[in-house]
């Protein structure tokens, strides 16, 4: 299946915001919210479903050419 067919794209959608939701809806804010944790840890876990949402769309257009 090419990666730009439309439930594809869809899937990785889902993909990335079941990641979202898992990190940040879920019981693990405990375990990466603690008070020992460094203060940019939300801004890593950020960074990187933002850089897996980046990666998906460069790998798409690369793809769609």
């Amino acid at each position: 299946m090419r990666p730009s067919d439309p439930i594809t794209r869809i899937e990785w959608t889902l993909l990335v915001s079941a990641l979202a939701l898992l990190l940040f809806a879920t019981p693990l804010v405990y375990w990466w919210a603690q008070d020992d944790s460094p203060w940019y840890l939300v801004y890593v876990l950020w960074l990187v479903i933002i850089g897996f949402t980046a990666w998906l769309q460069l790998r798409r257009n690369r793809h769609d050419v």
